[in-house]
């Protein structure tokens, strides 16, 4: 093996003493700035991507918390006005049960007032009936001393005593 042959030894460690340098200064000099170059602007770019990110979770919280407010805000009044339509709609009720009791108060004091008006009636002509029967009745039993006037007055005294 010519590698290790002692009589070449100090040049080929004199070649790779200066070979080595060489890849050294190469590696040094070109290849790892550009490697630390993009390894730099790769985390600049996730740093950028993390602070807009960040950026759009505030924003998105910030509109959320908005929305939540407002919803609370939509749900607030959806109640009041609620409110508002189950008193007016109570306040309705009670007017109008109002009125219709007011109605049928009216309508009950003039159905007593006819029936009152029918009773009177009917009983003037049952009075008229009854003094006529009665007038029949004495003129068939021979009583033709009694008038209509004669029962119409007797029987009037009967209405005022009972």
């Amino acid at each position: 093996m010519p590698q290790l042959d002692f009589s070449t030894f100090s040049s080929q460690s004199f070649w790779l003493v200066v070979s080595f340098g060489l890849m050294w200064l190469i590696m040094a000099k070109m290849i790892v700035p550009k490697i630390t170059d993009i390894l730099n602007q790769r985390q600049r770019k996730i740093d950028d991507y993390l602070n807009a990110a960040g950026e759009f979770k505030q924003a998105a919280e910030t509109a959320l918390e908005k929305y939540r407010q407002a919803l609370k805000k939509a749900n607030d009044e959806a109640a009041e006005e609620m409110r508002k339509a189950g008193e007016e709609l109570h306040r309705t009720i009670a007017e109008r049960d109002a009125e219709t009791s007011l109605r049928l108060q009216e309508m009950l004091r003039e159905n007593e007032r006819q029936i009152a008006e029918n009773r009177h009636q009917t009983m003037e002509q049952i009075e008229k009936i009854s003094v006529s029967l009665a007038a029949g009745i004495a003129a068939k039993l021979g009583l033709e001393n009694i008038s209509v006037a004669d029962i119409a007055r007797i029987a009037e005294q009967e209405r005022n005593d009972g």
